[in-house]
């Protein structure tokens, strides 16, 4: 087999070789860097590993080992929190179809870790689990029948309690089984997983970086003694002196392969066109949707007025391939799969040549491209994120290719959103002149935003309450979904970087499982003129008013984020993990 870097086309991207100190994924706001690290794995199959070896695994004479990789469900399990669905809105009828929605996206970093290892180790067996689909009880007797050799997860702060229970029956029943930890939560946060009360014990590597499908496969060379552990790129793990961490910068994504979902193709039909029916499918042409890595990036470092703390401190990938990969895995997708695409990414929309001095022409190449595919040309299948100010740039250039314009509202007074705010509309005359343009162009808009902002009094709370209203029914034949929450301070977000700088309490709480929602109550408190509670109530009221509207015409939906925290459930969720845990 031959490596995505061999060939007359390796050096198509120019980045420098990184060889020296390399930043490590921490809560301080960071820019990311691109390259190659020479010090790290990057080829497969690495010297000494180039045959299949069914016999090899991570103990001698053992099996081949064989990988679970799991998408883990947002806190609590099937509870309608998925897809921007939210909890439920007491006292609102009409939610039938909220009630454990599921995902409707495929995970797509899971899929390209197993896109990686089906092509340099296709002899060993490996299982995509999403519990979002999948009840509890169906994996636990799976795991129960035959337990991972390795298993790794995708991590976020909301779904981290998930993580941590389906790892430690996987280490009840297999106490040699691998455990893995990715994704911002577990990147971030990996020394105090590692170290953790629960993580200890459960967690055996985490993966620090942006670089996933490199640090997994290096991470299974290792496992079965052909790759030395030193040179798995973004890898953190425990050894007698501490913790080891091995930053790499970010592996360039054009030099990559793109998921390829032909390998979970029986998943979608199973569950994730069921829940794209629920939600979409009254909105686009094509009956199911995947994420690519298609986002141009973020330029956050190269003119900083434009982009938001939040931006910086995640470190924000630029993610954007090559057109000689794009539009054939967008030929495969669409014409193959019969798929719409999210791209996922910061800011699609903010790449054209009508915006940065005309120094960035992505988006003008992808619509030539597709205007030019006898596959793409006649369909409209891209879901993709920009700033109010871009679509306005670049919506008619996207007009043929892209359907639905995901933006990030955040407020309607701008007075809340300030300077490092990357909704920076200018106010409801910029965000109504954008959704005119989206009607007019026959776009379909996802709409998502904050209430309880810092500045908030008690006449703004209820101003963004009805400003949302009449935006949604004003615009509800084109608004797929509303989606608000009140600003969740979590590892990775700017209000969690401040809040741990200043706040003995933030820092008193930080650890492996963040208390998320006590967190919010305690920065909406300090920040503005209302509580949390009276921000939830203001969520429910929007949300009221969607729910209603949807039922009557559009199929409009209402999206929130579950903070956690709240509930028997929960409550229920934490005592099965300490039972788990007690039979170790």
């Amino acid at each position: 087999m031959t490596d995505p870097l061999e060939g007359d086309d390796a050096g198509a991207l120019q980045v420098p070789t990184v060889v020296g100190d390399v930043v490590e994924m921490g809560l301080e706001p960071v820019e990311e860097v691109v390259g190659v690290d020479g010090r790290f794995q990057w080829v497969f199959p690495p010297p000494g590993g180039t045959g299949p070896d069914p016999g090899s695994g991570a103990r001698s004479g053992s099996p081949a080992l064989s990988v679970w990789y799991f998408a883990l469900p947002l806190t609590s399990a099937h509870r309608g929190g998925h897809s921007g669905g939210g909890a439920l809105v007491d006292g609102v009828d009409g939610q039938e179809r909220y009630r454990n929605e599921g995902t409707v996206y495929p995970h797509s970093g899971l899929v390209e870790m197993i896109t990686y290892q089906e092509r340099y180790l296709p002899e060993l067996p490996w299982k995509y689990v999403d519990l979002s689909h999948v009840p509890w009880d169906d994996v636990r007797a799976a795991i129960a029948a035959d337990p991972p050799d390795v298993a790794a997860f995708t991590v976020y702060t909301a779904t981290a309690l998930w993580a941590f229970i389906v790892a430690a029956e996987i280490k009840r029943v297999n106490p040699a089984a691998t455990v893995v930890f990715g994704n911002d939560h577990a990147g971030i946060l990996h020394r105090e997983i590692l170290t953790g009360h629960y993580g200890h014990r459960l967690v055996d590597f985490v993966s620090t970086g942006n670089n996933g499908p490199f640090t997994m496969l290096g991470l299974l060379y290792a496992l079965r003694g052909q790759l030395d552990l030193r040179r798995v790129p973004s890898l953190a793990y425990r050894e007698q002196q501490g913790i080891v961490n091995q930053p790499a910068p970010t592996y360039p994504l054009d030099r990559r392969m793109l998921p390829d979902y032909t390998l979970i193709e029986d998943q979608l039909e199973r569950y994730y066109d069921k829940a794209f029916d629920v939600w979409y499918a009254h909105h686009y042409d094509l009956k199911r949707m995947v994420t690519l890595p298609l986002d141009a990036g973020c330029t956050w470092g190269t003119r900083p007025g434009r982009r938001c703390k939040h931006c910086s401190i995640q470190g924000l990938t630029p993610k954007f391939a090559r057109m000689d990969t794009i539009v054939p895995a967008l030929e495969k997708v669409v014409g193959g799969l019969g798929a719409n695409v999210y791209a996922a990414g910061d800011s699609t929309l903010g790449f054209s040549r009508a915006q940065w001095s005309g120094e960035i022409g992505y988006l003008d190449e992808l619509a030539e491209r597709c205007a030019a595919s006898p596959v793409l040309r006649d369909h409209r299948f891209l879901l993709a994120y920009g700033l109010v100010f871009e679509f306005l740039q670049s919506a008619k250039l996207c007009q043929g290719f892209v359907r639905t314009w995901n933006v990030g509202l955040e407020a309607f007074d701008p007075k809340l959103l300030k300077g490092d705010s990357k909704g920076i509309n200018k106010g409801p005359d910029r965000v109504h002149e954008a959704l005119e343009l989206a009607q007019e162009l026959d776009y379909k808009i996802y709409a998502s935003g904050i209430l309880g902002l810092p500045g908030t009094t008690r006449k703004q709370l209820r101003e963004e309450v009805d400003s949302w209203l009449s935006l949604a029914e004003t615009y509800r034949d084109t608004i797929t979904t509303v989606s608000v929450a009140a600003p969740g301070v979590i590892p990775g977000s700017r209000m969690y970087w401040e809040s741990f700088r200043t706040h003995p309490d933030v820092r008193a709480a930080h650890g492996e499982i963040i208390p998320a929602r006590r967190l919010t109550e305690l920065y909406v408190h300090e920040n503005t003129e209302v509580e949390l509670a009276d921000v939830e109530a203001a969520i429910a009221d929007v949300g009221r008013g969607v729910i209603a509207l949807g039922r009557e015409r559009g199929h409009m939906k209402f999206g929130g984020y579950m903070l956690g925290g709240v509930d028997d459930d929960e409550a229920a969720e934490r005592r099965l993990l300490d039972e788990i845990c007690a039979q170790l």
